[in-house]
């Protein structure tokens, strides 16, 4: 009867024997390189694991036969292994899984270090863009690397983020006879090398401080800034989750894009800014909060034609072009997506909310004022910020024009 092993044996381990069981009973065994030379003798066919299109083919031929597969995996298979595809692609009835210890799990007993809270991240033929934000918000980070996200690599990355109060551990070819454990600051990763096959695990040295930047610190033009209070309510209208894919419209300092890196951190998060020197403040500006987001120099909404669909939506300018950026949006955000005009004028106003009308587009207001305390002399006074209206609009399953009269007046929350 066709079935799919899924066996995971470490170095320097005996293989358990339910896994040894697994093994005997193949006719067909995918293995990769390194761990073949751990697997017991066998009538079996050997099969190497290539690239994944080419496992893919193999593994569907095989399971096609009537087989019975047995796939070696390293460790634990569905900790960021070959056992997630697998399982994936095939129905859960059909498969078995034996679990070996993870590296990680080697890891972290070989330095007493508990697996509590800890973040694992696998750059394993990943970008490392956004990587940032992610080490940021965390006191522990287990990092997979490979050839191009090699530690040294990953520490320059780490340094140019301002990312430099971290202790790192290196393990090297965890298992073997010559497993090697090294304890470094960041710049002695830089420019050294090691073994590829390695993991790095990150503490935090000193108190993790991950508070969110106000207005005084980011890097800007003038004072033309989402200020804070907005900033706090507008990103709570867009209703981010862990992974959305974010597009900041007019993003002149950055504060809206950088502010929301720092919640989604699994997201992608696109500054969108015209003018050439405020993508420099952008820049400057997520460096110094350690997130690493995407800056793109254009105008709205051509300037969008590239970028992937995005989950959410925020507008804070519009260079009085509100309407057409606010239709081109509409088309491509995904179903359910939320899009958040922060307006300052009432020719804006009016001519987004003549749109909506138009169109038949439920919508959100919420009109802020808000002031803060300061003092003036010997007294103290509450000084007025811009008034802004935020329009808040959700993307129906129905096209704009059939969206059934969705739009309501007086809906404005003050």
């Amino acid at each position: 009867m066709k079935r799919i092993n899924i066996v995971g044996i470490f170095p320097g381990r005996p293989i358990n024997p339910e896994a040894q069981k697994c093994i005997r009973e193949s006719q067909v065994i995918f293995s990769g390189k390194r761990n073949r030379e751990l697997i017991p003798e066998t009538n079996a066919q050997l099969l190497g694991i290539g690239t994944l299109k080419e496992f893919s083919v193999e593994l569907a031929n095989a399971f096609t036969e009537g087989k019975i597969i047995t796939v070696i995996a390293s460790g634990d298979p569905i900790f960021f292994g070959i056992g997630k595809y697998i399982t994936e692609h095939y129905d859960v009835s059909e498969i078995s899984i034996v679990p070996e210890v993870s590296s990680l799990q080697v890891a972290l007993s070989r330095i007493g270090m508990d697996a509590n809270n800890i973040r694992t991240i696998s750059l394993h033929g990943r970008p490392v863009k956004g990587l940032a934000q992610k080490i940021r918000n965390n006191v522990k980070i287990a990092l997979f690397t490979d050839s191009n996200n090699t530690p040294s690599n990953i520490a320059e990355y780490m340094k140019i983020f301002g990312l430099k109060d971290y202790i790192i551990y290196i393990f090297e070819r965890l298992g073997y006879s010559y497993e090697k454990i090294g304890k470094y600051a960041l710049d002695e990763v830089i420019g050294r090398k090691f073994d590829a096959l390695n993991i790095m695990v990150l503490k935090k040295d000193g108190n993790n401080n991950t508070q969110l930047p106000d207005d005084n610190a980011f890097l800007r033009k003038n004072d033309n800034i989402t200020k804070r209070e907005i900033r706090e309510i507008s990103i709570s209208e867009l209703e981010l989750n862990n992974g959305d894919t974010l597009w900041d419209i007019g993003s002149g300092s950055g504060s809206v894009a950088i502010y929301a890196s720092l919640m989604d951190v699994d997201g992608k998060v696109y500054a969108i800014e015209k003018e050439k020197v405020l993508c420099g403040y952008i820049e400057e500006n997520m460096i110094k909060f350690s997130t690493d987001i995407n800056i793109i120099n254009g105008k709205a909404p051509e300037a969008l034609e590239s970028l992937p669909d995005p989950d959410a939506i925020f507008i804070g300018g519009s260079s009085g072009n509100i309407t057409k950026i606010f239709e081109y949006s509409y088309g491509r955000i995904r179903k359910g997506g939320r899009i958040v005009a922060n307006i300052a004028t009432l020719e804006n106003f009016q001519a987004l909310m003549a749109y909506l009308r138009e169109n038949k587009l439920h919508c959100e207001v919420i009109q802020a004022n808000i002031s803060r305390l300061d003092s003036i002399s010997m007294y103290t006074r509450f000084v007025p910020l811009d008034q802004i209206y935020i329009i808040k609009v959700r993307k129906s399953q129905l096209p704009p024009a059939h969206a059934g009269g969705l739009f309501r007046e007086g809906q404005h929350k003050s």
